[in-house]
């Protein structure tokens, strides 16, 4: 039986959600069926949202969706403070539109990151002009950018046809245009693929880059039951690593066990019984001092995004 591990708080960066549901009927009751989703989850969970499905959909498509979804975002975030924060989605093939945003999001309304920023699926590259005018905004905005790295390392990642791979050196490409900026490496760690984990590619890739980790650099844990977690502990600093589990409210309501698995259709699919006790347990595991998981579960979030305790 998988052993736990209590925490008094967790914090997860990358949580997508939605007021619609697949039939696009309107989910009147959202923010209470979110919140019991924190009230079941035994520790003080807090949430970093941003939007999700239809909410994408508009971003993609429309010069306006991004400043819609986000006051999406804001309409819950303002409604649970200190319980969720805001990370501001935009689209850099619509620039303007995308800095306008940027500034009622980090001026008006306190949104804490910048992302996840979703090249292969709206079809822009970090290593463009557009998407540079938009990091360095975040730059003078002083908040990080949240940018999508294919957990698995798929093969073909919309636009990237080399999938993770070429979504990496893409990123590594803006940050030589922006170094000064303030990036997370989304859902960076995840999947049971072994002998080597998937993350130790990317590692690699990192390593040639960089002859250390990047000070600018933090990493999310998707999948804490992951191999790869192992290579995180030993090759990231353990200041540099977040919860970033990519958890969504496609399932529901009621929505899934905060800890289950993206892309699973029940709680009863996930590996292990999904908790933060699971989750810290995963890390306990792996050679994680308790210091260590404290960090990961919600103080390099708290440093790294200024939040209140």
């Amino acid at each position: 039986m998988r052993t736990l591990q209590s925490v008094d708080r967790w914090i997860d960066t990358h949580i997508h959600v939605s007021d619609r549901g697949d039939d696009n009927a309107v989910r009147e009751h959202l923010l209470e069926d979110l919140l019991a989703v924190l009230d079941g989850a035994g520790t003080d969970l807090r949430l970093v949202i941003s939007p999700d499905a239809y909410w994408n959909t508009v971003v993609r498509d429309e010069p306006d969706g991004a400043h819609r979804a986000n006051a999406f975002i804001h309409s819950l975030v303002e409604r649970a403070p200190d319980r969720l924060y805001g990370s501001c989605i935009v689209n850099p093939n619509f620039p303007d539109a995308a800095l306008r945003t940027m500034e009622v999001c980090f001026e008006k309304w306190g949104f804490v990151q910048l992302g996840e920023m979703l090249q292969y699926m709206f079809n822009f590259r970090m290593n463009s002009d557009n998407t540079e005018r938009v990091v360095r905004q975040a730059v003078e905005y002083d908040v990080p950018v949240q940018v999508h790295i294919s957990t698995s390392c798929a093969a073909t990642q919309g636009a990237f046809p080399r999938g993770g791979v070429e979504e990496m050196e893409d990123f590594l490409a803006c940050v030589d245009r922006v170094p000064e900026a303030t990036y997370i490496l989304a859902h960076l760690v995840g999947t049971p693929r072994d002998n080597p984990p998937v993350v130790d590619g990317y590692l690699e890739m990192i390593g040639k880059w960089s002859p250390k980790w990047p000070d600018n650099f933090w990493a999310e844990i998707a999948q804490f039951n992951s191999p790869g977690v192992r290579s995180a502990l030993a090759r990231i600093p353990a200041d540099r690593l977040l919860s970033g589990t990519d958890w969504t409210t496609r399932v529901g309501p009621p929505f899934l066990p905060f800890g289950t698995h993206f892309g699973l259709k029940s709680a009863a699919e996930n590996p292990f019984p999904p908790s933060v006790g699971a989750l810290a347990g995963f890390l306990r595991d792996a050679g994680a001092s308790p210091a260590t998981i404290e960090r990961i579960a919600y103080r390099n979030a708290m440093e790294l995004l200024r939040l209140a305790p």
